[in-house]
């Protein structure tokens, strides 16, 4: 499997780990949380295999590219613009969580409209580049941060406020019923390779996923989704961790660096996960606005006017919903409608598989 899938991966884990998820976990916490988490873990390994095995008929071919191919046109339109939907709301949710983090803890004396539109415009710049430097530019953030979180992980798992007798609490309640939200919570850690269906036209190499893949996939997503919902539970106590906004944050907040230049952990742990949240928008919202692009049919106009102006018109519906929505939605709205999206994840799923099952048995006939 190309190593680009698993950056696809691993950025979309790493941005969620202080995004709405782990508050969604906690708020299951004596609910059927263990169970569902367990069931999500072999789930999300079961979709990452799905996704390449139905690729595998197609290297070097987006999703757009194969529905053109085998499907009719009133089945390849509706699909397409659901699809964009869905990856530029993937996209949206996580700006939303960390304007309002910057707002709160980096920027409190900013402009809301100056912290938005310093996102939107460099995001909506990445729109329009080509895909492969989409690809450079995520492996080139990857190989510089990876050292940072590595240290920041390991400091936090043997700091001294890290009480284990909370994590053996917290798996006392492994014999409630499974929640569906925490099941589908969980299965969206892994989606991040999803993103696949637009960067697959790059790799045109015939994709593998064996045991050793999935060992993989399945090791990267039990470490992400363990230290997303246990860590907190075991610096901040069992008892109430679902009502805090932030969880992670006021976890990272009481590790210190004694002999560190920069003392409070808390100000390294804002600075790499905001780079990894806005390099998540950015794939989220690259591949939403391919998906639109082919719908429109963009992609084929030849360099003018009219083509500019109709990416221009695609950006600007971008901008207006990213300002409209950001301002009128509270933490509330957030929490709510990230858990209406994260349910509706399985479902996408399903439906995407249930096509690529009819596009691949087209291909074969």
């Amino acid at each position: 499997m190309s190593r680009f899938v698993y950056f696809l991966l691993l950025s979309n884990m790493a941005a969620n780990l202080i995004a709405a998820g782990p508050r969604i976990l906690f708020s299951k916490s004596e609910d059927g949380a263990i169970v569902a988490i367990i069931m999500g873990l072999f789930f999300g390994v079961f979709m990452n295999w799905a996704l390449i095995t139905s690729l595998k008929a197609f290297p070097g071919k987006s999703l757009p590219e194969i529905l053109t191919q085998y499907v009719s046109g009133w089945i390849k339109v509706p699909v397409l613009l659901f699809l964009g939907g869905i990856w530029y709301t993937a996209g949206f949710q996580t700006l939303i969580t960390y304007i309002d983090i910057l707002l709160r803890f980096l920027t409190p004396e900013m402009s809301v409209y100056t912290v938005i539109s310093m996102f939107v415009i460099v995001i909506s710049y990445s729109l329009i580049m080509q895909s492969r430097n989409v690809l450079y530019m995520l492996e080139l953030v990857f190989i510089l941060f990876f050292p940072v979180a590595v240290y920041y992980v390991v400091k936090i798992y043997f700091a001294e406020q890290m009480n284990w007798d909370y994590v053996v609490l917290a798996m006392t309640y492994i014999d409630n019923p499974p929640s569906y939200l925490v099941f589908s919570t969980t299965a969206f850690y892994f989606v991040g390779a999803f993103d696949i269906i637009i960067f697959n036209s790059l790799l045109k190499k015939r994709m593998k996923f064996g045991i050793k893949q999935a060992l993989i996939v399945f090791s990267l997503g039990t470490f992400t989704v363990f230290t997303s919902y246990f860590i907190p539970i075991g610096v901040l106590g069992f008892d109430d961790i679902e009502n805090i906004l932030y969880p992670w944050i006021l976890t990272s907040d009481s590790i210190r660096m004694k002999y560190g230049v920069i003392e409070r952990v808390v100000f390294i742990f804002l600075i790499l996960f905001l780079a990894v949240a806005f390099l998540n928008i950015i794939l989220h919202w690259h591949v939403a606005y391919k998906l639109f692009e082919s719908v429109f049919g963009m992609e084929k106009l030849s360099a003018g006017i009219r083509k500019y102006s109709s990416m221009a018109a695609v950006i600007i519906v971008f901008w207006t919903a990213a300002f409209f929505i950001t301002l009128k939605v509270t933490d509330y709205d957030l929490f709510l409608y990230s858990q209406y999206f994260f349910q509706l994840i399985p479902i996408v799923f399903v439906g995407l598989m249930i096509l690529m099952l009819l596009v691949n048995r087209r291909a074969r006939s």
